[in-house]
């Protein structure tokens, strides 16, 4: 929320399904997507999410980048099958391994071409469609991806200064 104030976007916080008749597109943060998906369940937020997703982007940060993949190998998390590809969760270390470093974007997509990512046991994009688009590379691995309507960041884009990553999903908004 708060890089959406930063960038002059109201936005509110999405507790019932109701809340999202207020709501143009939706972000998935980060934080424990085994405890996320437990939570999507017990305030009746799944199945209202999925059909949100129809007509409305979605972008899925970390943790909500596991909720929105087909598959995360972790029968605790409920996938919602959002966007075509797996997820490994943790796969860049525990919490104590977070770390900052430049990723790679796509230049087809952005006008620049490094953008400075905080990863926080960050996961792993697999298995993805061809129908996905990949935007930003680390270390030779996807950590951005978008397919025609739904974004997901391996990393934490709402840490720090740069908020070109929102801005393009702002923009997607419009397409």
């Amino acid at each position: 929320k708060k890089a959406l104030d930063r960038l002059n976007v109201n936005s509110l916080f999405v507790r019932t399904s109701k809340d999202l008749l207020d709501c143009d597109s939706l972000i998935l943060p980060g934080g424990e997507s085994t405890t996320m998906s437990l939570l999507l369940d017990k305030f009746n937020l799944r199945d209202s999410i999925i059909d949100f997703s129809k007509d409305h982007s979605l972008f899925g940060i970390c943790a909500g980048s596991i909720l929105m993949s087909n598959n995360s190998s972790d029968k605790r998390v409920d996938n919602l099958s959002l966007i075509s590809l797996d997820t490994v969760r943790n796969f860049w270390g525990s919490q104590i391994n977070s770390f900052c470093d430049n990723i790679l974007l796509n230049d087809n997509y952005f006008t620049k071409t490094e953008y400075f990512a905080t990863f926080i046991r960050a996961a792993k994009f697999k298995n993805l469609s061809t129908s996905n688009s990949i935007l930003a590379f680390y270390n030779n691995e996807p950590v951005l991806v978008r397919n025609n309507k739904h974004l997901v960041a391996a990393f934490h884009p709402e840490i720090g200064n740069d908020l070109s990553i929102f801005k393009y999903f702002i923009n997607m908004l419009n397409e």
